[in-house]
């Protein structure tokens, strides 16, 4: 058996709220693993990249499936129908999904003692048909969905963890190979391919990755603009990295966006829903950087009396 890992990130480039790092992970025959492996021509009847085709499943670039406003469905029939035990509310899916949520989540009161029910928007009726279409076409693809993991980092965690790092960009790169080891030691024996996006124009990742695989040596195929390959490990159990520009094309990449993307959006309503309720008529958001000024504006006066120091509420850059 073979593996293939798909890691993409949401909340990069905002101040406020957290930055979300997820990956899937998937297992299918060792024959069918190679560099080219497609899995949107072996899964085409049960998944497309298109929002227009209801009959399948939408996974793609999550900035196409949600827009602001627009509500969760999108993200939704995603992530839920391939989920044989669904979580049901907030606290349930970051217990689930999100590593070191309890810990992480700490300092953070926005966080604590939130919860609503999931999934917000789709409808249990089409969730189900869509479970249908999964346990239809799944078993006779080859190809499992085994899972996914979440590095939710919010504005202390994130601003603790940019101490040690010289750039924003090495951050989430260190991040996205820890959380790809995390799975590979987890995963059985097997040859494995991680697959991220590219990570702020960067070619090189050789010197990240030889520091969190230390036991084996990394060899570079290919450090261009369009993407850079590496291996290591022993011929039973080597391993694959790639680094590629729109990586979201790679449909495990594509799926780790949308759960970074549904992971982000449930955080920030825990947000603005506590901040709401201690500042009459604040306006909510999404905490990129325009806004989030905004908002940090409508606040401020009220961060001494509520106990917030500056470095839980706003992430660094």
């Amino acid at each position: 058996m073979a593996y293939l890992i798909g890691i993409d990130e949401a909340g990069y480039g905002p101040f406020l709220g957290p930055l979300c790092i997820a990956a899937t992970y998937w297992s299918l025959p060792d024959d069918l693993l190679s560099d080219h492996v497609e899995l949107y021509s072996l899964l085409d009847q049960l998944v497309s990249n298109s929002l227009k085709d209801k009959s399948r499943i939408m996974i793609g670039d999550s900035k196409l499936a949600y827009k602001p406003g627009g509500g969760l469905k999108n993200l939704e029939r995603a992530v839920f129908p391939l989920l044989s035990n669904p979580p049901r509310s907030f606290d349930q899916w970051m217990q689930t999904y999100a590593v070191k949520w309890n810990e992480w989540s700490a300092r953070s009161p926005w966080f604590q003692n939130y919860d609503r029910t999931l999934p917000c928007d789709l409808e249990k009726d089409n969730l189900s048909q869509l479970r249908q279409l999964v346990q239809r076409f799944l078993p006779e693809s080859g190809v499992d969905f085994l899972g996914a993991k979440v590095w939710c980092l919010p504005a202390h965690r994130f601003n603790v963890l940019l101490n040690s790092f010289p750039t924003k960009g090495a951050l989430l790169s260190h991040c996205s190979i820890t959380l790809a080891r995390q799975i590979t030691e987890e995963l059985p024996a097997g040859k494995t391919l991680v697959h991220c996006d590219k990570h702020g124009g960067r070619n090189q990742y050789s010197h990240i990755l030889q520091q969190l695989f230390p036991e084996y040596l990394v060899e570079i195929y290919e450090e261009s603009r369009e993407i850079s390959r590496y291996a290591w490990g022993p011929s039973e159990q080597r391993v694959h990295c790639r680094f590629a520009a729109k990586g979201e094309s790679f449909l495990p990449a594509a799926l780790a966006s949308m759960f970074a993307k549904y992971t982000r959006e449930l955080t920030m309503d825990a947000f603005n829903h506590w901040w709401s309720q201690r500042i009459t008529n604040l306006k909510p958001t999404a905490g990129y950087p325009q806004d989030a000024k905004r908002f940090l504006q409508d606040v401020e006066a009220e961060l001494e009396s509520l106990d917030i120091s500056r470095d839980i509420l706003w992430r660094n850059s």
